[in-house]
């Protein structure tokens, strides 16, 4: 069991854009689908469209991700996982800002778990990684190599411009469309060659001694699909859905988890400062 929680824990990558040639088609909203629409107002829908082609955007949206340095970002996020037959389900609600130079985080989340609401509030900076716990009404400071090994990870995927190159191969896989305001961006993959991809992905993002593979199981992905939304204007995320549906085989176990998340982001470049409550830094307790 312990390995399944690692894993749950361990997350997914946030997968990006990828590179293709066709322009984005423009997507009707739902009263314009049952109505037709008015000469004049389809004209200024046209004049709207942008005539960008996806690998425009995917090199546009490059070049913008390399000048964040903050955002914030709201998340909400429901799991269902089996184990054996047993049936848990997770909602999770998060806030969070981050700083990506020197690495900063400020995150807090409610989980609602068999009807019990758990809150977490979290700093995660290079002083350590400081949470606090409000049915002790206490501050805990986690060990080193702990904060270590996330602000690790953290950083090697702040900037997506790594993960853009390697999605170029999954070009075919991608619907392109645009709204008045966003690129829409949406990927439904599956087949061998994926499935290898996003378990290399998942490896990668966790400690180095839980990335062996006989550690990530037999797991086979039944369903991935990403959506995002790319501002037309500035070229940043603004919104994130994904749906994910796994089976993985660890310790004579089977598990079978499912992910739906969407998540949206604001303020680049607006978080200026991240420091860990001065009563955190006197008064929590440290722990193993």
């Amino acid at each position: 069991m312990k390995k399944i929680i690692s894993i749950i824990l361990g997350g997914f990558m946030i997968l990006m854009l990828a590179a293709c040639g066709q322009t984005a088609e423009p997507v009707k909203t739902e009263a314009e689908s049952k109505n037709a629409v008015s000469a004049g107002k389809e004209q200024a829908n046209k004049e709207k469209e942008s005539k960008l082609t996806l690998e425009e955007v995917f090199k546009k949206t490059e070049e913008a991700n390399k000048d964040i340095n903050s955002f914030a970002s709201q998340m909400n996020m429901k799991q269902n996982i089996e184990v054996s037959g047993e049936k848990q389900e997770f909602q999770s609600d998060i806030e969070m800002e981050f700083i990506l130079e020197p690495m900063a985080l400020h995150q807090k989340m409610t989980m609602s778990l068999a009807g019990e609401k758990q809150e977490v509030d979290a700093y995660l900076t290079k002083e350590g990684f400081y949470m606090y716990e409000p049915n002790e009404k206490m501050w805990f400071k986690l060990p080193e190599e702990f904060s270590t090994q996330i602000l690790q990870m953290s950083e090697g995927q702040t900037n997506p411009s790594g993960q853009l190159e390697q999605l170029k191969e999954f070009v075919d896989e991608f619907e392109f469309q645009q709204d008045d305001k966003n690129f829409i961006l949406t990927l439904k993959a599956s087949g061998e060659k994926f499935d290898q991809f996003l378990k290399d992905n998942v490896k990668n993002v966790l400690p180095a001694e839980m990335q062996a593979d006989n550690m990530m199981g037999d797991m086979k992905f039944n369903e991935v699909k990403y959506e995002l939304h790319i501002d037309k204007e500035t070229f940043y995320l603004n919104t994130l859905n994904m749906v994910l549906d796994t089976d993985t085989q660890i310790e004579d176990e089977k598990m079978n988890m499912k992910i739906d998340m969407q998540s949206t982001y604001s303020n680049y470049n607006k978080v200026e400062n991240i420091e860990i409550p001065k009563e955190a830094l006197e008064n929590a307790q440290e722990i193993n």
